[in-house]
């Protein structure tokens, strides 16, 4: 059976931001309490309207001793745009209801409008991994992934139609664009890695909603030390 979920998060409260290498236990959450929260979560996904996605059948695996998985995954293809467009998703998003609907919010309200005229419109992301039952970082022995539990997403690149493909360590790159794709990131999602956090790390944005004790969040992307246009 499927590791037990957290409940929701409340993203709007202010919590502290990690120092580098720091980490938090993950806090147990009653069974029941977490079928509802998910359960509320796929509903409020349908809701929305603002992701093309369809359920898909439990995932679930063994990790060392760990288990694997999620009751309620979905695969998400894309991202609808208020304009009517969509965002493609590439390869296919497969993850809990609840952070494929905070990822879709991201997508639609956060990064689509920080391109500018020059960029281009957001057409595609390229996604380096969703659901995978694996340790982190993929070392033997290593804690579960919040990637097993199919509550993170990790993105590669980003392809502007004008801009072209523009790779998460790409040293020239739309600065409005990743500017607000780490601010807003850094707001939404409880984890954030990216280059500079991390050897593992170095050529991709790692996102997810991992619940820790006190509401601990990480934020480990610093653009700041890579040159900018």
């Amino acid at each position: 059976m499927p590791l037990p979920r957290p409940a929701a998060l409340d993203m709007k409260a202010p919590l502290p931001v990690a120092r580098p290498g720091a980490d938090r236990a993950s806090v147990p959450t009653p069974k029941a309490a977490v079928a509802d929260a998910e359960q509320a979560h796929c509903t409020a996904l349908i809701a929305a309207n603002i992701a093309t996605f369809e359920h898909t059948a439990s995932v679930s695996g063994i990790s060392g001793e760990a288990l694997c998985g999620d009751e309620a995954p979905v695969r998400m293809t894309a991202v609808k745009l208020a304009d009517g467009g969509s965002v493609e998703l590439r390869p296919v998003v497969v993850a809990r209801c609840e952070i494929a609907l905070q990822f879709a919010r991201w997508v639609r309200d956060d990064l689509a409008p920080a391109t500018t005229p020059h960029d281009g419109a957001l057409q595609r992301l390229e996604i380096a991994a969703s659901y995978s039952c694996r340790p982190r970082n993929h070392l033997a022995g290593a804690r579960l992934s919040e990637h097993g539990l199919a509550n993170a997403i990790d993105v590669r690149a980003v392809v502007l139609s004008r801009g072209g493909r523009v790779a998460i360590n790409d040293l020239v790159r739309p600065a409005m664009l990743f500017g607000e794709m780490r601010r807003s990131a850094c707001a939404r999602f409880t984890t954030v890695l990216g280059p500079g956090a991390d050897a593992a790390h170095a050529d991709h944005l790692h996102v997810d909603l991992a619940r820790r004790r006190n509401g601990y969040r990480i934020c480990q992307w610093d653009p700041a030390n890579e040159p900018m246009p």
